[in-house]
């Protein structure tokens, strides 16, 4: 019995932002095992966790793509390389997030804004760059 849920993508192709680790890396591998190839959206292209040979283990393509979804040219230049790689883009997942521990009040203003930058205005970016694809 598989631990990933039941539902089928054959021949999808998605984007997985933030995809390295946690639920990004879970989401990645179900949508593999579901039948989906795996343009995989990476904050640092050289920590990828691994998650690229399961993809290929589990027989689909995948093309891990430094993504930094606070930098917009980043993010245009993965879009773009994920859709001439694949030929197109079927799926987008937003899943890269972050956040900073502690109370609100000591919270310092630069730290604030990195959250906001990645947990708000993060999606818009991919969103806007895929479906161009």
């Amino acid at each position: 019995m598989s631990a990933f849920p039941s539902f089928a993508v054959p021949g999808q192709v998605a984007l997985v932002t933030g995809g390295a680790r946690g639920l990004g890396r879970a989401i990645a591998l179900a949508l593999a095992e579901a039948g989906a190839d795996i343009a995989l959206g990476l904050r640092d292209l050289a920590a990828d966790g691994g998650v690229p040979q399961e993809i290929e283990k589990l027989g689909h393509r995948v093309l891990p793509l430094q993504m930094d979804v606070r930098d917009t040219g980043q993010v245009s230049e993965a879009a773009a390389a994920a859709a001439a790689h694949f030929g197109r883009l079927d799926i987008l997942v937003n899943n890269a997030g972050g956040g900073v521990m502690g109370r609100a009040e000591d919270i310092a203003e630069d730290d604030f804004d990195a959250v906001m930058s990645v947990n708000v205005k993060g999606p818009i970016s991919p969103a806007r760059r895929s479906a161009g694809s």
